[in-house]
Order: structure tokens, then sequence, then C-alpha cells
């Protein structure tokens, strides 16, 4: 049985408590650390002086569920949209990316492999909607 309370977003804000993920390089593709690195404050005030931290950064933190505008009420909307978006893409298990919160991914759980080639091309956009 998995713990649905230890799920973590791979697409997590800078913001305490989270974890950086990966870069953003050049090309628009996010390389993954080999291990993560626990925010601080110091990091977290440098990365806003240089504009929005999810544009170069990816970070995660705890799944939130229904905290986040992205929870459907049973996955994660972002990589739905996605894996509906990307049907040529293949969920087999081989040449997966190292990543440190595979087995605790909250999009791994939903999407698997699939997920986990898709994760390297997305760059979180932390803007705020003016609801």
């Amino acid at each position: 049985m998995h713990n649905e309370e230890a799920k973590l977003c791979p697409s997590a804000t800078c913001s305490k408590g989270a974890s950086l993920l990966g870069v953003v390089q050049e090309n628009k593709t996010v390389r993954l650390l080999d291990n993560p690195i626990k925010l601080n404050d110091a990091f977290i005030q440098k990365a806003h002086e240089y504009g929005e931290p999810e544009k170069r950064f990816r970070f995660t933190d705890k799944c939130i569920k229904s905290g986040c505008r992205q929870w459907t009420g049973s996955s994660c909307g972002v990589m739905n949209e996605l894996s509906a978006s990307n049907p040529s893409i293949k969920g087999d298990e081989e040449h997966l990316p190292k990543c440190f919160i595979r087995s605790t991914c909250r999009w791994y759980s939903q999407d698997g492999a699939k997920a986990c080639k898709i994760c390297l091309f997305v760059v979180t956009e932390s803007r705020e909607d003016n609801d």
C-alpha cells in the first residue's frame, strides 16, 4: 500500500521547506541533481533577487493535494494534462534519468516512467492568477 501522505511534488515553489530538485538549462530542459539541497533563507532570498526562481530551478516539496490549485481531487492536473498532450511518449522503464524523489514522486505514482520522461521538459511558472 502506498503512503499518500509521503508524496512529493516535483514542481513546487521556491519556499521554506522545499528542496532544490534541478536546474533549468539553456535549452529549457531540467538537469536533475544527484542529491536534494534543502533550501535555506539565504538561497530563497538570493534566488528571488534575480526574478522568478521557478524559471531557473525546479523544486520539490510535500504534495499538498487539495491545498494546490492543480489538484483535481484525485491526482495532479499538471501531469494529467502533460501526459494527455504527449501520447507518443512511452512509459517504458529504460533510460530513465537518475532521480532522488522517484519513489515518492506524485507524478511518478500517477504515470510511472512516462512522467519521468516528461518531467525533464517542465519549467514551473509560479505566477499567481488574479482571480
